[in-house]
Formats: C-alpha cells, structure tokens, sequence
C-alpha cells in the first residue's frame, strides 16, 4: 500500500463511490499515528454513488489513517487509506 503525502493544512477530498446500490449511511474518521480521533464526518453526496469529505491536514506532521464506513443492504463495510502530513521545507 502506497501512503500518500501532503503538506499540513492543506485540503484534501476524501471519495467514496458506490455506483449501484446507496448506502445507507456513510462516514470517514480520520485518526493520528496514537489512535486518536482527529476528524469525522457523514460524507456528502454528488450524485450517482459518488460520496466526498473534503477534510484538512492537521497541523501536527505525522501519519493519519482515513478509514471509510457505510452499510449497504445491511451489510457493513469499511475501507482505509493512509497518509503522512510533513512540514513545508525549503531548501
């Protein structure tokens, strides 16, 4: 699994597509490198199984992990993307 980058305080969009069926619920819950909760949300709808959160980069370099929940036709599922938030440098 590759881990994407970003600078703090930047703003991201998380996604999430189900074309097919809708959820229905859907959040994203983003946690710190300790487990801690840092951010969560019911992501929003764009039409046509297409969900997003745009969610900012904490402030505190490190790595976060991004785990995605919805239940579809009853059934839970969940999905995880991680990332490392690093301090601008320039050299």
């Amino acid at each position: 699994m590759s881990i994407k980058e970003y600078l703090v305080g930047n703003t991201i969009q998380a996604t999430w597509v189900n074309s097919g069926v809708t959820p229905t619920a859907i959040h994203v819950a983003i946690y710190d490198g300790d487990e801690t909760l840092v951010d969560s949300a019911t992501m929003s709808s764009s039409g046509n199984g297409h969900y997003y959160y745009d969610h900012t980069i904490p402030n505190t370099p490190g790595f976060y992990a991004m785990y995605y929940e919805a239940t579809i036709n009853g059934n839970p599922f969940r999905n995880q993307d991680k990332y490392k938030a690093l301090l601008e440098q320039v050299d």
